[in-house]
């Protein structure tokens, strides 16, 4: 079989001054790579294969995802996570591209919907002191808790839905003292994961999100994306719907990849 020119080498440049040995040689795997070998030491590797690999490397990647998020009902992963104290239902990933984000963009409000136990929004606070500037907003269907921490940098609005109208309303007030100074609105979507109710927060929320700033759908990675097959459909049928309306947005697919996986989807706000 003789190979042809415009397969992708490594170790060497696929010109047709090369010496090429006859065949190739595999483990018969499927999954392993293919490798005709250059007498002059180069190696060459098909197309097909390097899809098999890919293809590999995405299962093991995901069944790493499955296995960290099952875990939680143990107390492992996610389900045992804290920040100074405070339950934070989030991958240590994620958290670091948040850290990087807020760096980058610099908000002045960082709206969030869904507080939990207050542990995300401490995060966010903190890392807004190391800027010396910004708010966080924090909405949540529950009324505010005595037990969620206290910052100077966050505001609770609780006991309404974060698609009520005073929430919206709350958050755009302060969007729009924000945008006055030219500062940045991030926006972070985790309350109800239900499809309906995050395609509402879209509606609701994405139009406060400056250029150049995020927002940030969590948990996409539920119904069956790759974890919890049986929520069903979710932020991430949200997203795919909601998206394509929406060519300001833009998905930043280069944040999770490098951490190879994350639990959310992050938007990047091109234009107005």
């Amino acid at each position: 079989m003789s190979v042809e020119p415009q397969t992708v080498v490594q170790g060497g440049t696929a010109d047709h001054e090369h010496n090429w040995e006859q065949g190739y040689h595999t483990s018969g795997n499927p999954g392993h790579l293919a490798i005709a070998v250059c007498r002059c030491g180069a190696e060459i590797v098909l197309a097909s294969d390097l899809r098999n690999v890919a293809r590999e490397r995405q299962k093991v990647i995901d069944d790493y995802h499955r296995l960290w998020y099952d875990e939680a009902p143990k107390g492992l992963t996610w389900g045992s996570t804290t920040y100074f104290g405070v339950k934070l239902w989030k991958h240590p990933a994620d958290l670091h591209l948040y850290s990087e984000l807020i760096y980058q963009v610099q908000p002045a409000l960082i709206i969030e919907t869904g507080t939990a136990f207050g542990g995300s929004a401490l995060y966010m606070a903190h890392l807004l002191d190391q800027l010396g500037h910004g708010k966080v907003l924090s909405i949540d269907l529950n009324a505010v808790q005595k037990t969620y921490p206290r910052h100077p940098r966050i505001a609770y609005l609780g006991g309404y839905s974060s698609t009520h109208l005073r929430s919206v309303k709350e958050a755009g007030l302060m969007a729009i003292e924000a945008a006055k100074g030219q500062g940045a609105v991030m926006v972070i979507l985790d309350s109800d994961h239900a499809e309906r109710h995050v395609a509402q927060e879209l509606r609701c929320y994405a139009s406060l999100v400056t250029p150049s700033s995020y927002l940030v759908v969590e948990d996409s990675e539920i119904g069956g994306h790759p974890v919890y097959e049986s929520f069903g459909p979710g932020p991430y049928e949200a997203v795919e719907k909601w998206l394509p309306q929406h060519p300001e947005f833009v998905e930043d697919r280069r944040l999770p990849a490098r951490m190879l996986w994350s639990a959310h989807t992050w938007l990047r706000r091109e234009r107005t």
